[in-house]
This record gives structure tokens, C-alpha cells and sequence, in this order.
């Protein structure tokens, strides 16, 4: 009975452990936090401790088994929270996929020359997985039919999460005011060079859906 306890440990631990690396390796805002980074190391210390460390005195054994429990109720709640956190911000960005408005696929370049082609102004939506402003403008402004149709026939439409992929370029060049935090979501009118033509997150923050329709109707 022992045995099987000691191995249930065990892999509990490993499992904690484990989850951690997942989640450091997944998203790499975690990488940043040492917290974070403690929480994943703390269950593995816990099994050198708990299988090396052998006293016979009483005070000890109840050291060590406060020490354990707590460095697992430590890791097993931080673990849990950022495992909660990353499954919403996957979630969200599912959601930012869904929107009336016709986003390209192409990289940002030979978008570019698309609006060129076109001779169309480009509209620039760069947002975070958990970024509450930003879900709520793709869940509302960019589902409106008004402000969808005039984004669909009057511009080239892109849109990038800050944190995966091109997206953390694009940030980076147009993402100017706050940095190094940055501010989402950035809502911008580009010319067909890339140059910034407006500016529309700054002057209006995150705008609604009768505000991003009084806005566009200067370009309509």
C-alpha cells in the first residue's frame, strides 16, 4: 500500500511538473515570470526532498511534510491559474477569428502590394488573446454590417495577435505608444506604403460601434 501511495506521489508531482513545461513552452509570456518559472521547478525539488531526505527525528518529519505540502499547493495553484489563463486566451483568440470583416492571409508585405494594386487604404487591427477591449471590438464593431461592409469594399483588411507569429513584427513597427507594455487593441488607418494615416485607437481608444461608423464614413 505504501509502494502504490509513494508512486500516486510521484506522478502527481511529475505530472505538475510537466503541465508547467507545456504551458512555458505554449506561451512564451510565461518564460518571463519568475513565479511562474518556481512553480514548474518546485514539484521536481519536491521529489528529491521527499525520497533523499531521510531523518529520524519527529520534528523533522513534520518539517518535511509541511515543506511538501505546501511547495505542491504552491505549484498545483499557480500551474492551475496559468493553465485556466492560456485555455481562455485560446479560446479568445478563436473568437477574434470570427468577424464579418474579410481579413487577408497574406503576410503583411504582399498585402501591401495589394493595396497598392488596388489603390485601397489598409486597416490595421493588432490584439492580444487576452486582451478584454479587443474581444469586445471584434465580438461587436467588427461584427456591425455597417462598419463590415465599409471595411470590405474601401479597404485591405489585416489583423494580428501581438504575441504568435508576423504579428510580433507588425507590433513592434507600429505599436509606438506605450512601449515597451504597448496598448491594445492598436486601431490603425495605414497608407498603401505601410506609413500611419490615422491613428485610430490614440484618438478614440477603443472605439464603439456608432463611433467606428461615424469614422469610416470620411473614407466611404
Amino acid at each position: 500500500m505504501k509502494n502504490y501511495i509513494n508512486k500516486l506521489f510521484y506522478f502527481i508531482v511529475l505530472l505538475l511538473g510537466l503541465l508547467g513545461i507545456y504551458l512555458l513552452i505554449s506561451y512564451k509570456p510565461f518564460a518571463d515570470e519568475t513565479n511562474f518559472i518556481v512553480a514548474i521547478t518546485l514539484p521536481f525539488l519536491v521529489i528529491i526532498f521527499y525520497k533523499y531526505f531521510n531523518s529520524i527525528h519527529i520534528a523533522f518529519k513534520v518539517l518535511k511534510a509541511l515543506l511538501v505540502g505546501l511547495a505542491l499547493f504552491y505549484s498545483s495553484m499557480l500551474i492551475g491559474h496559468r493553465f485556466i489563463y492560456f485555455t481562455e486566451v485560446q479560446n479568445n483568440r478563436k473568437v477574434h477569428s470570427q468577424s464579418a470583416v474579410n481579413f487577408e492571409k497574406d503576410n503583411f508585405q504582399a498585402s501591401l502590394q495589394k493595396a497598392k494594386k488596388e489603390n485601397k487604404l489598409i486597416f490595421l487591427d493588432i490584439y492580444t488573446g487576452w486582451c478584454g477591449p479587443c474581444l469586445h471590438f471584434s465580438k461587436t464593431v467588427l461584427k456591425d454590417r455597417e462598419v463590415s461592409q465599409v471595411l470590405n469594399s474601401k479597404f485591405i483588411n489585416l489583423k494580428y495577435d501581438a504575441e504568435v507569429g508576423e504579428g510580433i513584427e507588425v507590433n513592434k513597427k507600429y505599436n509606438k505608444r506605450a512601449y515597451p507594455s504597448y496598448v491594445y487593441p492598436t486601431l490603425l488607418i495605414l497608407d498603401s506604403d505601410g506609413n500611419i494615416k490615422e491613428d485610430i485607437g490614440k484618438k478614440y481608444d477603443t472605439p464603439d460601434i456608432k463611433t467606428m461608423q461615424d469614422l469610416l464614413k470620411k473614407y466611404n
